[in-house]
């Protein structure tokens, strides 16, 4: 009977010591920084990129190459994998940015041929 009672004990305590455990983290845990919330607002609009008007898709390759610089001053591994990241999802903004730029410019008109020179005039021969 003492085993069964150590080892409701042991649970007991190991459940409560859990709880402490899950209790205390969130409070002790790092938060993101600033920068990560909005990397996460701009890459997310790359899946709707293509309904973007030629403005927003301007604006949203603007707030990348300021999230570049805040992204700079992180340690090594941070600042490789989301630099990394990063590009990519500025590289797919600005195709889609170039795509409608020339979309919405008119064509280059087609360069103007010179008119064909008439043929010299053929006299005939003297008689």
């Amino acid at each position: 009977m003492s085993r069964t009672r150590d080892r409701g004990t042991s649970l007991l305590r190991a459940a409560a010591l859990g709880l402490v455990l899950f209790a205390v983290a969130p409070a002790g845990a790092q938060t993101a920084p600033a920068w990560r919330t909005e990397f996460e607002a701009v890459c997310a609009t790359t899946d709707s990129s293509t309904s973007l008007s030629v403005e927003e898709l301007t604006l949203l390759v603007a707030r990348c190459d300021k999230l570049a610089e805040a992204i700079g001053v992180e340690e090594e591994t941070v600042r490789r994998v989301y630099l990394r990241r990063l590009k990519m999802c500025r590289d797919l903004l600005t195709f889609v940015l170039e795509s409608k730029a020339a979309a919405v410019q008119p064509a280059a008109p087609a360069e103007a041929t010179p008119p064909a020179t008439p043929p010299a005039a053929v006299t005939p021969p003297a008689p």
